[in-house]
């Protein structure tokens, strides 16, 4: 059993390799049945091929209307230019002409008839590569798919941890000098009063005699003695000052 697993699918590869799986495909002429025999003008069938994809193994279908007057000429591309229908390189006389593209490259095809080739009655198809189709895969248990690896868990980068702004110490307020030790001055005090002694007063006159001497006598003491009281009073108050 184990060996047969190894042997399939180098068969299936030898299949695809030499055997393709594509089917041949079959197109008529110019799209229609009689578009060969009678082309619509000198460059319609043309036209028609350059719109298509042909590959390796396609087939071309000829309607030919008349083959015992006409036939089908794959030419070179110098007889294909120039209508010239001696020895051609094949030549196809059925009603419906089938022909196999064996090759890739260009294919010319030209009306037996010259006037009919000279009025558009020819065709230039390219031929590609045969684009190969995968055969359809081999029944069988489809294969368990591989478990999936676990994603490896990556912890998360711790966050780089904040520095600390540094401390400036608050700037300390200016110190006043200290006050001079000793011991504090006395208040200045006032200046003692002069030792003057007070004006005595002056004596009082004695009283005026009588008669005319007596009032002149008064009246002088009395003045006397007002002048003795001013001067006192003045003389304390030089004191006080």
């Amino acid at each position: 059993m184990a060996s047969m697993k190894i042997v399939t699918p180098i068969l299936i590869t030898l299949l695809i390799v030499l055997f393709p799986f594509s089917e041949a495909r079959e197109f008529v002429v110019g799209g229609h049945e009689n578009s060969w025999s009678f082309p619509t003008s000198s460059d319609s069938l043309n036209s028609w091929a350059q719109k298509g994809r042909f590959e390796v193994g396609d087939i071309l279908i000829f309607n030919e209307h008349d083959p015992l007057i006409d036939s089908v000429l794959e030419v070179t591309k110098d007889h294909y230019d120039k209508c010239y229908v001696s020895n051609p390189i094949e030549e196809h006389r059925d009603v419906n002409t089938k022909v196999k593209l064996d090759r890739s490259g260009p294919f010319y095809f030209i009306s037996n008839a010259v006037v009919n080739c000279e009025k558009g009655q020819k065709l230039n198809v390219a031929v590609l590569h045969k684009h190969l189709k995968q055969p359809p895969p081999p029944k069988g248990p489809a294969p368990s798919p591989a478990p999936l690896t676990p994603t490896p868990k990556v912890p998360a980068p711790s966050p780089a941890p904040l520095t600390p702004p540094p401390k400036v110490p608050a700037p300390s307020p200016a110190t006043l000098p200290p006050p001079p030790k000793g011991p504090a001055p006395r208040p200045a005090q006032p200046a003692p009063p002069p030792k003057n002694p007070a004006p005595s007063p002056a004596p009082l006159s004695p009283p005026p005699t009588a008669g005319a001497f007596g009032l002149r006598g008064g009246f002088v003491g009395i003045v006397v003695g007002i002048m003795s009281l001013v001067g006192i009073a003045e003389g304390r108050c030089e004191l006080e000052l």
